[in-house]
């Protein structure tokens, strides 16, 4: 073969590489494309024409439909709708993800038809936003599932983003084989989760709309091992809800609540770390209405990490201001607690040394003293214990602290002082800094002769 003749070869070869992979490659490489677009490509060649048939995920988004202008919204919404007919009737071939995110839909039994199908496929992860009414308007219907999404047994991820009407199923079992449920709740109806026999991992965003509804959401698994609990709060409505979590293999428990509801928990002596991001204000909330956030912590004795933010903190401040005479028994021991992370503003500093005789086995301390908006007058309060808490003397080996502007020292200085084996103190600053204030800080007396001090900010001379 001469030279010019290998080279002409020698570049076809390389132009048509992709396309001479084989099916399942092409399908792995344009299952990362939303459908309608992986679809397009059917235009390439003769070569790429059915690959789309097999793609092992399936996702559809309404925005395609409104890119294209010079039709009726009607019309775009008809193409739409006939287009994921087209793509779930085209093959039975099995399906791994089935996505669907619609601005606005006509019919909820087209919903119906399409999780249906998809079921029908063996489909593994079923994914769906819909945008919600208002649940207590008079007409208002929510979404339904088909009667064999409940017994699916290939179905392991349900993510459903909607006000869904929920379906016990007769046989007793639901959603056999789901281990990761995301699930809104917009009004008193939502699953039996204690009916999901291998269901691992579960997120709950619950939407609390109106005084008319007394929610008490019951959250009760023998095997869910990480919840995800989300409540939003809308204004002009009291608090008067109640959690119940029973869950005796919880291990990862993250909760984000801008109402403060009250909690009852039971049976998480798994339970190996909690986040709880509660939204207080002493202008906004009584003092009785923080006892919540402390009787949540009490049940959470067991924990090896712990993340409070600011105003989970400031609650159990003003629980331990305004409630309680015998300031002894304010909070449990926390024997097991090794990390501790929280978050304070301008209130609640002072309850540090509080929580610290409550985790005599701490080792890692971060504390962010403030927020990070320039804009905001903080001020961090700090009082000194009359007495050195036992794991800041003998186990704390490594503290982190975001220090701003205007920030105490104080508490810094503290630390550095009272931490007997303590080896690295990190600290952050964020502002203007100056070589001054390192000097200062590194010339703070240590407690222990092993510990090193690291400053990141910045320097100016």
């Amino acid at each position: 073969m001469n030279k010019s003749k290998s080279r002409k070869v020698g570049k076809l070869n390389k132009r048509d590489r992709i396309s001479r992979m084989p099916d399942s490659i092409l399908c792995h490489i344009l299952s990362f494309l939303p459908t309608e677009p992986a679809v397009q490509t059917s235009i390439l060649s003769s070569r790429w024409k059915l690959v789309w048939t097999s793609l092992p995920n399936l996702v559809f988004d309404d925005k395609f439909c409104y890119r294209s202008g010079g039709t009726s919204v009607n019309n775009r919404l008809t193409r739409f709708e006939n287009f994921v007919n087209r793509m779930l009737l085209s093959n039975s071939v099995n399906i791994n993800k089935f996505s669907l995110h619609c601005r606005k839909l006509r019919y909820l039994s087209c919903l119906k038809f399409w999780v249906a199908l998809a079921i029908m496929r063996n489909v593994r992860e079923i994914e769906v936003y819909l945008p919600f009414g208002n649940p207590f308007e008079e007409g208002y219907k929510p979404a339904e599932l088909p009667d064999c999404i409940y017994n699916s047994e290939t179905l392991e991820i349900l993510k459903l983003e909607t006000d869904f009407l929920y379906k016990s199923p007769s046989s007793g079992i639901c959603f056999p084989r789901v281990k990761k449920f995301h699930v809104e709740i917009h009004k008193p109806n939502m699953p039996d989760f204690s009916i999901c026999p291998v269901l691992e991992d579960l997120s709950i965003v619950a939407y609390l709309l109106t005084n008319d509804w007394k929610a008490n959401i019951s959250i009760s698994s023998q095997t869910i091992k990480r919840l995800n609990l989300l409540i939003e709060r809308y204004m002009g409505f009291s608090n008067e809800h109640q959690v119940m979590i029973e869950a005796p293999k919880l291990e990862h428990l993250f909760i984000k609540d801008h109402t403060l509801v009250s909690y009852l928990v039971h049976e998480v002596h798994s339970l190996c770390d909690a986040h709880i991001e509660i939204n207080y204000s002493g202008e906004r909330d009584h003092p009785s209405q923080a006892d919540r956030a402390l009787q949540l912590l009490k049940k959470l004795s067991n924990l090896q990490s712990l993340y409070l933010c600011d105003g989970t903190i400031y609650a159990l401040g003003e629980a331990y201001q305004y409630l309680y005479d015998a300031r002894q028994y304010f909070l449990p021991t926390f024997s097991n607690l090794s990390f501790l992370e929280v978050r304070t503003r301008e209130y609640g500093g002072w309850i540090l040394p509080i929580i610290f005789s409550c985790s005599p086995n701490l080792e890692t301390f971060v504390w962010m003293m403030a927020t990070d908006d320039p804009e905001d007058d903080v001020e961090v309060e700090w009082i000194e214990p009359q007495f050195v808490p036992y794991c800041l003397q003998f186990n704390v080996k490594k503290i982190e602290i975001l220090y701003h502007d205007d920030d105490p020292l104080e508490p810094v200085k503290y630390l550095l002082k009272n931490c007997g084996v303590l080896d690295r103190m990190i600290f952050r600053y964020v502002g203007e800094s100056s070589n001054e204030l390192c000097k200062e800080l590194l010339m703070f007396p240590r407690g222990s002769k092993t510990c090193e001090v690291e400053f990141h900010g910045k320097y100016r001379d």
